[in-house]
């Protein structure tokens, strides 16, 4: 069984398939095939531990990864093997291109049978430039977004799928494992012009709530990644300027044309697979990092305690398979890849996974695997000492903030009922009818997670010494 294994930058759940607004009959005509995932939760809503804890099969807590930097520890233990790393032992060639591993992903231990690729540049801009920049004595000022007149090919995206549509003419006929990471729609939002005219502004919606959750902690965010861009006339966004009405709906509209041109890559990934002969032989995997505000509940991008950033869309395409597609509302976790992918492989499952395999899921043997999802997130600029530990069950969201340098003290709760609503409203936490709910929740808490039991990562994030990175490369055997 070879695996295609698609990997999307801040999809939120916008997708036709998903009922969202984003206009993407590729990915909608793969889901058509598929098990949709409704309830996927991320582990961390940041790409760097997402990234690492997905592919190292091991949550953030186990890692100790909670930022985008030390990512390479989830490959520093060759005992201990990354997803692409088991396929390589058992016999795969094993490739990477564009944006899969947070960090250049090529560390001796990723997984990788040869250097992973990437574009020229991750902000994928054509025409706008440091150059530019620097000319026009534009300080830190960068554009949010750039709809460009211009072929697609000038996008280092297209450039990701040209690339492994490469890689899967060269090795149609051995076993591979191969990832296509593709940079949009994270900021800035770059797409042709082609794409923004799929949409009328009058279909250009604002995304509810527009206001933070009553009873919310402010502590895990902070608007610094919308704040490294800026409008048309050349001022920064700030959170005591965010976008106007008008400029929120220009966003929104350029992310959904980048949603669109991404869809475009995977159906020419798609395609190709039909044209080689290699549908029926290849498991097709859909996955994104993380979500991402767009102005709802008064946030944009990430690092957010609440279900647009933690939720994200993840889809299993399986050949031959005898179970019909279906949407499963089933709750599942980003941890569960690893040992799923592994599974339908027929790879036998390292004992180090903090994931259960989703196969009896995806062959209709079972209706569910877990009764919760653990998510968290770490506090930013003036709160970096916090910790948001959250899970998410059928119906609520519970989430604990605790002080990282009072021995995880206790600081603040927050509850929300998602039953009849799809995010959080009021935080209903201090409401003396929810105690016993709460209580079950701060239990799994208490019990999920390492770090709140005071237990250290397995391996603490930082850089090897030069002689153990000489030893890591030897030991995985990466071709440069």
């Amino acid at each position: 069984m070879n695996v295609l294994f698609l990997c999307i930058d801040d999809l939120r759940p916008v997708l036709g398939c998903y009922g969202g607004a984003a206009k993407t009959p590729s990915i909608d005509r793969l889901a058509a095939e598929s098990v949709v995932f409704q309830r996927h939760y991320v582990q961390f809503p940041s790409c760097g531990p997402s990234r690492a804890s997905m592919l190292s099969g091991r949550r953030p807590d186990s890692l100790g990864v909670y930022g985008n930097s030390g990512t390479d520890v989830a490959a520093s233990d060759p005992a201990k093997p990354t997803l692409p790393l088991l396929f390589k032992q058992n016999g795969y060639t094993t490739l990477s291109f564009g944006k899969v591993y947070h960090s250049k992903g090529n560390a001796p231990g990723c997984g990788w049978s040869a250097q992973a690729w990437h574009p020229p540049s991750w902000d994928c801009y054509v025409n706008f430039s440091e150059r530019e920049r620097k000319k026009q004595n534009l300080g830190d000022w960068r554009p949010a977004m750039e709809i460009y007149d211009g072929a697609d090919s000038l996008h280092g995206d297209y450039q990701t799928a040209d690339q492994a549509i490469a890689a899967l003419e060269q090795h149609r006929d051995k076993p591979f494992f191969i990832a296509a990471g593709f940079y949009k729609p994270h900021l800035p939002f770059v797409a042709p012009k082609r794409f923004w005219d799929l949409y009328r502004d009058d279909e250009i919606k604002l995304l509810p709530p527009p206001q933070r959750a009553e009873g919310a902690s402010d502590l895990g965010y902070a608007f610094n990644e919308l704040a490294s861009y800026g409008r048309e006339d050349h001022t920064m966004f700030s959170s005591e300027k965010p976008p106007s009405e008008k400029e929120a709906r220009d966003l929104i509209h350029a992310y959904y044309a980048a949603v669109s041109f991404t869809d475009s890559h995977v159906g020419r990934l798609l395609a190709k697979l039909d044209e080689l002969g290699l549908r029926d032989s290849t498991a097709v995997v859909l996955w994104s990092d993380h979500g991402f505000h767009l102005g709802d509940q008064a946030r944009w991008a990430k690092w957010t305690q609440f279900e647009a950033d933690m939720r994200s869309p993840f889809m299993i395409r399986l050949p031959g398979q005898s179970v019909p597609a279906r949407s499963c509302e089933a709750l599942v976790e980003s941890a569960d890849i690893y040992p799923t992918v592994a599974a339908i492989a027929g790879l036998p499952l390292p004992a180090h996974l903090d994931g259960v395999s989703l196969l009896p899921l995806l062959q209709g043997e079972v209706t569910t695997v877990k009764d919760h999802a653990r998510s968290q997130v770490a506090g930013l600029q003036t709160s970096k000492a916090f910790m948001a530990y959250s899970i998410r069950t059928a119906t609520h969201r519970y989430v604990e903030w605790r002080d990282r340098s009072q021995a995880n003290k206790l600081v603040h709760r927050e509850l929300y009922n998602l039953a009849e609503v799809t995010h959080e409203v009021k935080n209903i936490a201090d409401d003396p009818g929810q105690r016993a709910i709460i209580e079950k929740h701060h239990q799994l808490i208490e019990n999920g997670y390492p770090s709140v039991q005071g237990v250290e990562p397995d391996r603490p994030a930082g850089k090897p010494t030069r002689k153990e990175r000489r030893a890591r490369r030897e030991a995985a055997g990466l071709q440069h």
